[in-house]
């Protein structure tokens, strides 16, 4: 089912859409060997999609979360890994300009990168012993002033390893988080150009999304000047009040189970089993499974569509649309994989094999669970929503006697 367009946004899709259909031809090749795609970032790059969401007054397209959205779905119609690295450069940007935090005239440079030769930048936050930074936490990954010889700060040397690097193969710029070492018990955040003193240390290899380049990487003596510090804060922030990481991420799980069942759908067009005669596209068991995956996706869609045409329009109230957010993925995640579930049921064995992609589709889905806030998260939040509201609206009552019912 087709949704509304604007015609800037038509124009954009039918860019997402030519990509996705040369991602596609290259995808199970590089899931089979794990190599990073950077032919579909060269790609990327040649068709000026780092510049989406940079804003309009900035040189950007100047795209919204919703067409940001409705774009990284289109792309990982073709290639979710490749859709999963490049939502990070997305989110990345477009949550920054939505906010007030960077320094204007640091964010402008970033832009003008981004605009001008397609840079690529992504947060890398998470950290082995960490973990996720949604849960909050100090890193481990420090940041040490660097003084001149009058004594004033020259800037920053950071130390420290970064897990789940996605896009790294590719990043031009990383904003890390760090442990300001300068005695005020702080975290900063850095804008830093990826450079030799970037080295992975352990490679990306995983059974999903196998070709993100999510590597840990090791920071050994980078150099940051005072002037690439975005902000500092008593503790590492979380990702899962930004409505771009979160609604991009659910994007990505979309368009890979809408490309499950059009796969799954073209299958059982062809499939002539001699035993059967016909195509198992008219078996009610086929059609069922693959109507239920529709469903599941209509739904998803509508939820997130909808959660990001809030957050834009109702940016007064974006503390209370959060956990709208939290509903949007776990919604659109879970939806996604039974929805590819029911795609290999319709298929039947071949699912199970390479003559489809069915099972990378599968794999990759899987992916989205792992994601900020998980499932425990959010129904933890909404549980604690329902009995602060019940207890909000319940009255206390007064002992009173017990009348007889002859009173």
């Amino acid at each position: 089912m087709d949704s509304p367009t604007t015609a800037q946004l038509h124009s954009w899709l039918a860019i997402a859409a030519e990509l996705a259909t040369t991602f596609a031809q290259r995808a199970s090749e590089q899931d089979r060997t794990g190599a990073f795609p950077h032919a579909n970032f060269a790609d990327i790059r040649a068709a000026g999609l780092p510049a989406l969401p940079v804003p309009s007054r900035l040189g950007g397209w100047g795209g919204t979360l919703l067409d940001t959205v409705r774009v990284t779905e289109a792309l990982a119609h073709g290639d979710g890994s490749t859709a999963l690295s490049f939502v990070m450069h997305l989110q990345t940007i477009g949550s920054a300009a939505e906010g007030d935090e960077w320094p204007p005239e640091l964010f402008a440079s970033l832009c003008r990168a981004a605009v001008e030769r397609g840079a690529l930048v992504n947060a890398l936050a998470s950290e082995p012993s960490l973990g996720s930074p949604s849960r909050g936490g100090r890193p481990q990954t420090t940041a040490r002033p660097r003084s001149r010889a009058d004594g004033s700060l020259a800037g920053w040397v950071i130390d420290g390893c970064k897990s789940f690097a996605s896009l790294f193969p590719e990043l031009d710029y990383a904003i890390l988080a760090a442990a300001i070492e300068d005695g005020s018990g702080e975290v900063g955040r850095f804008l830093v150009e990826v450079d030799d003193h970037f080295q992975v240390e352990q490679e990306w290899d995983a059974v999903g999304m196998r070709t993100t380049g999510s590597h840990t990487v090791a920071l050994r003596g980078v150099e940051v000047p005072a002037s690439h510090l975005i902000g500092r804060s008593g503790q590492a922030k979380g990702g899962n009040g930004n409505a771009w990481f979160t609604l991009g991420l659910s994007a990505v799980y979309l368009g890979v189970a809408a490309a499950a069942l059009e796969s799954a759908a073209s299958y059982a067009l062809e499939r002539v089993p001699t035993a059967l005669g016909r195509p198992i596209a008219e078996l009610e068991s086929v059609q069922r499974h693959l109507g239920q995956a529709a469903l599941l996706l209509h739904s998803a869609r509508s939820q997130v569509y909808y959660s990001a045409e809030q957050w834009m329009a109702c940016s007064d109230r974006r503390r209370e649309l959060t956990p709208w957010l939290a509903a949007a993925k776990v919604t659109a995640t879970n939806h996604a994989l039974t929805a590819v579930d029911h795609c290999l049921r319709a298929a039947g064995g071949a699912g199970l094999t390479r003559q489809l992609p069915l099972e990378r589709y599968y794999r990759d889905v899987r992916a989205g669970l792992n994601h900020p806030p998980s499932d425990d998260e959010a129904a933890l939040l909404f549980g604690k929503a329902a009995l602060q509201k019940q207890q909000t609206h319940r009255r206390p009552t007064q002992e009173s006697p017990v009348r007889s019912a002859a009173g």
